[in-house]
């Protein structure tokens, strides 16, 4: 049998190569996450004005949704019920760890545009204000266990004069 030497610089180059990848990888690998407020404040929606008594549709509401479970696409497969729904698409990605098994809306509860997205989840879907804006409209975290969807809602009435996040109009 007849052997191959393999000339040193060949040798030494591979060397170097694997110890570039591994330094390299070990720098990607231990980068910290960005942060969970890393929404950066431009707007696919305009404030639309909303009179006490006036109904809101969904065609009148963006709505963003993250994803906060391991499950990849819960976002994007929560955003097209939306968009079945009538309402008006804004951003969709991941929430990290937001903790949230279910599903969360972030905004302020007494919003009619979030109350409407509210009802889509059906009774005691928590409303929570004080959260940090991951996109434009009405945010909406869901986990893995989000399930289904019970109903419907066409739309709410507004209990005050308000603003909502409306989508722009080309």
């Amino acid at each position: 049998m007849e052997t191959r030497e393999t000339p040193g610089g060949t040798l030494a180059a591979l060397i170097g190569l694997t110890l570039l990848m591994l330094v390299l990888g070990l720098y990607w690998v231990t980068r910290p996450f960005p942060p969970l407020t890393s929404y950066d404040g431009s707007s696919a929606c305009v404030d639309t004005q909303v009179t006490a008594g006036q109904k809101v549709y969904p065609s009148e509401v963006v709505v963003s949704v993250y994803n906060a479970g391991r499950k990849p696409g819960g976002a994007s497969n929560a955003m097209k019920r939306f968009m079945k729904r009538g309402f008006a698409p804004g951003d969709t990605g991941n929430a990290g760890t937001a903790g949230v098994k279910k599903v969360e809306i972030w905004a302020d509860p007494s919003s009619p545009a979030a109350k409407l997205v509210a009802a889509q989840f059906g009774a005691g879907t928590p409303i929570i204000d004080g959260k940090p804006s991951l996109g434009d409209g009405i945010v909406v975290v869901v986990g893995d266990q989000l399930g289904r969807w019970p109903r419907r809602v066409g739309a709410v009435v507004a209990q005050a004069d308000t603003f909502i996040c409306g989508p722009k109009v080309p």
